[in-house]
């Protein structure tokens, strides 16, 4: 049977989680959600101070939302938290994301290592094809891979195997994994290195140097300050004629650091443009002789015949939400049958006493509901209670259960594509 050693939790977990009582069931590491987009995870700090004090090694991620702003956000977020170097910060990749996938990874991979932090990408297995494996075991990123119910990848360098089952003494449902490279459950080094090559281009290898030299690039003429990193190639840095020299490459890493640094460069503000002239002087100086007034009522033509009356349109299609058989949400069309309407709005109350088939519209302060504004629909028998909730506001989906006359925590579920 598969055994946890390394947790990850969130704001969806509550601050009063019995850390000790994880560790005696065999848990060494925590990854703690320290972010979202350009938000703080709500219990981060709490999180994090409770589980250094049972003992527990803390590691950090950001669950990536390609927001303006993030990566700078990512980097101070984690340095107000006091995340020390040598930590491991994950980047969370899920959902649907634009753009390149390795190419976002990149440039945090890139900053975050700039500031001594070991980096690492969480992500399922599915989409983990979208990466190149080799390319990120040569960076020395940690991957961490979801493969829920099935078997151990063999390119993750940990495994989060469940996310439905509680540990220990908390029943809830919690996210476990299995540090399999080991290197999450050890004490990070507290000594700091300065990366020799921290944009990860090349190795130095032996005989690598600084110096003056002839260039062996096509560049010629002359000495020049060159950098070696094999001690073969030399690449010209700096010319006789005092001009710097940049290749492609330099480019790239500069571009990087100067990326997210764009929106806050500003020059002066410059002076005034002078005032154009009006659409009326310009016909004026075009020969025109009327006043503004006539050349206005010029400008409007002959009001036209009226439209045709439309076609009617075509009946609208009722569709339903349902859990399909690989336990996700879907929605199916129901053919051309209305479903019942819901039969009330709540506005106040608690939650934990609606245990009957109901729909319900929620428009208020309603005790344990996740928000103030959605659709709760209720499901039992004899002995369990099912609630559903579909926030307004941002169209999350929540579950949660009543057993034996106890309430689980609400969850948000997750979809994996």
């Amino acid at each position: 049977m598969t055994t946890a050693n390394v947790v990850d939790v969130s704001e969806w977990q509550p601050t009063s989680i019995d850390w000790a009582n994880f560790k005696a069931n065999g848990v060494k590491a925590v990854v703690v959600r320290i972010g979202h987009g350009t938000t703080r995870d709500n219990n981060a700090a709490d999180h994090i101070s409770n589980a250094t004090k049972a003992g527990l090694i803390v590691h950090v991620y950001h669950y990536y939302e390609g927001v303006d702003g993030e990566l700078q956000y990512s980097v101070n977020n984690a340095k107000s938290l006091n995340i020390k170097p040598n930590v491991y910060y994950f980047l969370d990749m899920e959902g649907t994301i634009a753009g390149s996938w390795p190419s976002i990874f990149e440039s945090f991979r890139k900053a975050w290592a700039g500031y001594g932090w070991n980096t690492g990408l969480y992500c399922s297995l599915s989409n983990y094809a979208k990466f190149d494996d080799a390319t990120l075991a040569k960076q020395g990123v940690y991957r961490w891979i979801a493969a829920w119910g099935s078997n151990q990848p063999s390119n993750a360098d940990m495994w989060q195997y469940d996310s439905k089952t509680g540990l220990g003494s908390y029943t809830s449902a919690l996210d476990k994994d299995v540090d399999i490279a080991g290197k999450l459950i050890k004490e990070p080094d507290s000594t700091v290195v300065e990366p020799t090559d921290p944009n990860g281009n090349y190795t130095i290898k032996p005989g690598a140097f600084v110096g003056f030299d002839h260039s062996t690039t096509e560049l010629q003429g002359g000495e020049m300050l060159v950098a070696s990193p094999d001690g073969k190639n030399k690449i010209p840095k700096l010319a006789p004629t005092g001009a710097f020299l940049f290749n492609n490459a330099d480019g790239d890493n500069m571009w990087a650091l100067i990326k997210p640094k764009m929106g806050t460069i500003k020059g002066e503000k410059g002076d005034a443009g002078a005032d154009g002239k009006s659409a009326y002087e310009v016909a004026v100086a075009n020969g025109y002789t009327g006043t503004q007034a006539q050349w206005l009522a010029s400008l409007k033509g002959a009001d036209g015949a009226p439209g045709k009356d439309g076609s009617n349109g075509k009946d609208g299609q009722t569709w339903q939400p349902y859990i399909a058989d690989d336990k996700h949400w879907h929605i199916r069309l129901i053919n051309n049958v209305d479903m019942p309407a819901i039969v009330g709005v709540i506005t106040q109350g608690n939650a934990n006493d609606l245990t009957m088939d109901d729909s319900y519209r929620i428009d208020g302060t309603v005790a344990n509901i996740p928000s103030t504004s959605g659709l709760l629909t209720i499901r039992a028998n004899s002995g369990e209670v099912w609630q559903t909730y579909i926030d307004s506001a941002t169209a999350g989906c929540y579950t949660r259960t009543r057993h034996n006359g106890t309430w689980t925590a609400w969850r948000l579920t997750t979809q994996w594509s």
